[in-house]
């Protein structure tokens, strides 16, 4: 009798709760995803498994997939392919030099010796300090078919947290090829900042897969990727496939909390279709709110970059 009388308490008591309820259920369930309870050894296997690179594999080594069949996480060589040969090296690229190159032009740092990459990193970082906290981050990537009047972002739940950074620049340079490379100003630094952060660094370029060892070792020597790091190298797959169905396989299996790139396609392609890419005013607010637009990571040295003052005159 005295539990029959507990449980109608309870019951009657419901109706005065439930509004508390309601208003405590969402922050309790945010509160409880947090960076420990992400599996992050899920969202690596499954991103390698739809073609990603994982760049901690050295090359030729083998893992094993989500379906317990082989997987190679670098291809060791394809001698089909012709650019794969030619040592380089990478020099660091004077902001206020006058060899800068053209990017640093075009997207002038924000103070002296500043890192074009700064509010790129530092909003990443935000988006880390949210999720230590318990509260909700969003991805900056937008869903297939978006409806450009009501743009939605992919779904970001009990993922972890990555960034995208693209490395194909528009001049159409190739970087499998040069022999001398410069490295963007405080880029290193800014990705030691995202990796003690845990935050995966995800590079897309529509270079083929067979450029993999050649892109890995540059990005290795460029002190941009981290054996250490859950970092990935995402390249063209061949066929019928697009950087943007890499991005989207990114984003399904990671939180993308900001992506830097240097055209405004680099975000989404739905930029290489708009009659005037401006008029995506819907878009606006992404702008320096998830998405960056900076110089590309690596330039190839050219002669007009390496020249020095005396050869300029006659």
């Amino acid at each position: 009798m005295a539990q029959f009388r507990l449980s109608l308490l309870i019951l009657t008591a419901l109706p005065l709760l439930s509004g508390c309820v309601a208003a405590l259920l969402p922050l309790a369930a945010l509160g409880t995803i947090g960076k420990n309870e992400i599996d992050r050894s899920r969202a690596k296997q499954e991103l390698v498994a739809s073609g990603a690179i994982d760049l901690a594999i050295p090359v030729g080594s083998v893992t094993i997939g989500l379906d317990g069949e082989s997987a190679t996480g670098l291809p060791a060589k394809d001698d089909s392919f012709s650019g794969q040969g030619g040592a380089f090296e990478i020099a660091e690229l004077n902001l206020d030099d006058n060899s800068a190159d053209y990017g640093s032009q075009i997207f002038p740092s924000s103070g002296p010796g500043a890192s074009p990459y700064a509010n790129f990193a530092a909003h990443a970082l935000t988006q880390s300090a949210r999720q230590e906290a318990g509260e909700g981050v969003e991805s900056v990537v937008l869903v297939p078919r978006v409806d450009i009047f009501t743009p939605e972002t992919m779904e970001c739940g009990g993922k972890p947290l990555a960034v995208l950074i693209d490395l194909d620049g528009p001049t159409g340079g190739d970087l499998i090829k040069a022999e001398t490379l410069y490295r963007q100003n405080g880029l290193v630094e800014a990705l030691n900042n995202l990796h003690s952060a845990e935050i995966s660094v995800i590079w897309l370029s529509d270079q083929p897969v067979a450029a993999s060892a050649r892109i890995s070792a540059i990005l290795n020597e460029a002190g941009f990727s981290h054996s250490e790091s859950d970092d990935f190298l995402f390249l063209d797959r061949g066929g019928e496939d697009r950087k943007q169905v890499r991005r989207w396989d990114a984003a399904r299996n990671y939180c993308i909390v900001a992506i830097a790139g240097d055209d405004r396609a680099d975000f989404d392609e739905l930029y290489d279709y708009l009659l005037e890419p401006d008029g995506a005013i819907t878009l606006n607010h992404m702008f320096d709110n998830g998405w960056f637009l900076t110089p590309p990571p690596l330039v190839e040295a050219t002669k007009e970059t390496t020249a020095k003052p005396d050869d300029k005159e006659g």
